[in-house]
């Protein structure tokens, strides 16, 4: 059997789904004994995010374990609605039965004086790849976003480079425009690189993702990458009660 009640303030629940959004519009979540677990991946696999929220993040969690695959775009214009100190409400049980024409599976969102009932759906949720990387670094979310934000002006591909020294972030466009960003060692709070690397990354996911992050989300961005292998971010929020794990695929070279 399995049964889901917990309240969450609204300002969680609009992270959970305004980050995950980012790359799709439909989720499975697990809520587990201790927990919230989300995987989701973009409509060309090129693109991971994974998040674990504590049951201690939630104001109230009752949870027997259950898999919901929800449609983010309903449970976000839902939240639209929440008001500062509202609770969101969320409840669901194998016993729920709504009926609108026909019998369908249910999930029961509250919000203030709003009931709202959203129809749950099987789906399969990808999994994290473990990968090993020689090199990281860690940044601030407000001016890894600025760095990036200046080199999509020039074009949405990203050059990412580590050395002993710092970090670097760059654009280089056909026509020779180019933009540049550079952080010394002293300018991160960790860096570990045995050999300089650089990769390059599509911004179409990256550049959203981050602008949220530096909204306020989290304060600083744990970054791993290495020659022609994916880049892995990692950050926690909520008081480290929240976990996030976002993978990108990178771009290869052009060959002649």
């Amino acid at each position: 059997m399995s049964k889901l009640r917990v309240t969450a303030r609204a300002q969680l629940m609009r992270e959970i789904v305004d980050l995950l959004s980012v790359l799709t519009e439909e989720a499975k979540m697990s809520w587990g004994e201790k927990g919230l677990t989300v995987n989701v991946v973009d409509g060309s696999h090129v693109a991971l995010l994974s998040a674990t929220i504590s049951d201690a993040c939630f104001e109230t969690y009752e949870v027997e374990p259950v898999e919901i695959g929800l449609e983010l775009g309903k449970l976000r214009d839902l939240l639209t609605l929440a008001g500062p100190s509202d609770l969101v409400e969320i409840a669901y049980d194998d016993a729920f039965v709504a009926v609108t024409g026909d019998a369908f599976v249910a999930v029961h969102v509250r919000v203030g004086a709003i009931h709202r009932i959203l129809r749950c759906f099987d789906m399969t949720a990808p999994k994290i790849a473990e990968l090993d990387f020689d090199c990281s670094a860690t940044i601030g979310a407000e001016e890894f976003s600025w760095a990036l934000r200046a080199a999509k002006f020039v074009g949405e591909l990203v050059d990412l480079s580590l050395d002993s020294k710092g970090m670097g972030v760059s654009a280089t466009a056909d026509s020779g425009e180019s933009a540049n960003v550079r952080f010394e060692s002293d300018e991160l709070s960790e860096l570990v690189c045995p050999s300089p690397i650089r990769c390059k990354y599509g911004q179409y996911h990256l550049d959203p993702l981050t602008r949220k992050l530096a909204s306020g989300l989290t304060q600083d961005i744990r970054m791993q990458f290495g020659e022609n292998h994916p880049m892995r971010l990692d950050w926690i929020s909520n008081d480290g009660g929240a976990s996030w794990t976002f993978l990108l695929a990178p771009r290869k070279k052009k060959t002649v």
